[in-house]
């Protein structure tokens, strides 16, 4: 595009500034909305005051061409290493959403002295100029249930990434 000064101007998105994927996961009865924390998706499951609320949120960033899975993986790393007494369960390594995947389940010491579950997704999708990286994380407490954990497995995994090209 051309103004009348004859200057070339840069536009976002075009193709040197891809426009940042898409995002949706399948929200469950009795979850709502967080549109005021100011990430791209977040849901939390409606609780009686005081209880843990399970959640799962959703980010998304922007690196650079000179990054690599490893930097992701790294930095997850040292954030589930930060979570008191941090326990890993497992750990998986594939390809998704048009990048490659790390999966994290674990468990961790809460504020309140509960055993909180959290199963983090990291997806690292190459732009061609940029890398962008998806994170859901999916939180709830143990005194939860089975079931708080397994509908955050489906949101989880209901996760869809759409990149324009």
């Amino acid at each position: 595009m051309t103004d009348n000064r004859g200057m070339q101007q840069a536009q976002f998105p075009s193709q040197a500034f891809p426009a940042y994927p898409r995002l949706s996961v399948n929200k469950p009865d009795g979850w709502v909305e967080l549109a005021a924390v100011g990430l791209p998706l977040a849901l939390a499951a409606e609780v009686p005051a005081g209880a843990f609320r399970p959640n799962v949120l959703v980010t998304l960033t922007r690196h650079g061409a000179d990054f690599q899975v490893e930097h992701a993986v790294k930095d997850l790393n040292k954030r589930l290493k930060a979570l008191t007494r941090f326990r890993e369960e497992e750990r998986v390594t594939d390809h998704a959403h048009g990048g490659d995947r790390i999966r994290v389940r674990g468990r961790f010491a809460g504020a309140r002295g509960e055993v909180v579950r959290q199963d983090v997704s990291v997806v690292v999708i190459n732009r061609g100029h940029v890398y962008d990286v998806v994170e859901i994380t999916g939180t709830c407490s143990l005194a939860s249930g089975d079931n708080r954990e397994t509908e955050i497995r489906s949101v989880i995994d209901s996760l869809v990434v759409t990149c324009d090209e």
